[in-house]
């Protein structure tokens, strides 16, 4: 902590360690060796068993180390914080979410009478079982935000699902033009994942009632900018119309 013209001026923790960069404290160090890569995924593993009975923010290096059988020194090398570690468990389960939920999108593709509410509400349904499936997503993606980075990381892979969800609404149905649609989508999405954060906090998992509210509330959001009812391109038709859902 300094002082500027009076002011008090507080630095980043990495500022403070000479020859570190603002990032490097927080990032994984990826490995070039196979020797190396089969010892990253092997922290990975170690610290998803680890998650599937245990808190995140109670493992350490050492936990990960015994359950690993390797040195605390090993993990270190590749992983500089927990934080670093976090973040890598972020991309990759926030990566798998987004394919979770373009598969029930396609599933929808084959559906009977689809309609848009549907799709979403779907969409959720898997989403939701593949988390309540996973303990250790659940830690990582709902649990205790431990650093803006693993945030961050979720949330640019969130807009990446509502980019993929808009594409995938585009092919299927008539969409009109809807200004910043794809931003909406994205923040359709982050509310269902605020709500079950809270209730996997709450209860250990997401359950029914907050799940139905999550549906309920990002359901209504989107009916402020999309039609009730939209048209199926040609080719696309099923043995039903569009038809709205409550």
């Amino acid at each position: 902590m300094d002082k500027i013209d009076g002011r008090i001026v507080v630095r980043s923790k990495s500022s403070n360690r000479k020859s570190r960069s603002e990032n490097i404290e927080h990032a994984a160090r990826q490995p070039s060796q196979q020797r190396s890569l089969d010892r990253f995924e092997r922290i990975v593993k170690a610290t998803e068993e680890l998650l599937k009975a245990y808190n995140i923010e109670d493992l350490s290096f050492y936990d990960i180390a015994r359950q690993a059988a390797i040195s605390p020194a090993s993990i270190n090398y590749l992983f500089p914080t927990m934080a670093a570690l976090r973040i890598e468990l972020s991309k990759r389960y926030a990566s798998i979410g987004t394919e979770v939920t373009m598969h029930a999108h396609h599933t929808q593709l084959k559906s009977r009478n689809p309609s848009w509410q549907r799709w979403m509400y779907e969409m959720g349904v898997h989403t939701r079982a593949d988390f309540n499936r996973n303990r250790h997503m659940c830690e990582v993606m709902l649990g205790p935000e431990l650093h803006r980075e693993a945030r961050r990381a979720v949330i640019l892979e969130t807009d990446r699902a509502a980019r993929e969800l808009l594409q995938s609404l585009q092919d299927f149905f008539v969409l009109p033009d809807i200004p910043g649609l794809e931003e909406k989508l994205a923040l359709a999405l982050h509310t269902a994942e605020a709500i079950w954060s809270r209730s996997y906090i709450l209860h250990g998992f997401v359950d029914d009632e907050a799940f139905e509210e999550s549906m309920r509330m990002q359901i209504a959001y989107l009916r402020m900018f999309l039609p009730e009812t939209l048209a199926i391109k040609d080719g696309n038709e099923t043995d039903g119309a569009a038809a709205s859902e409550t």
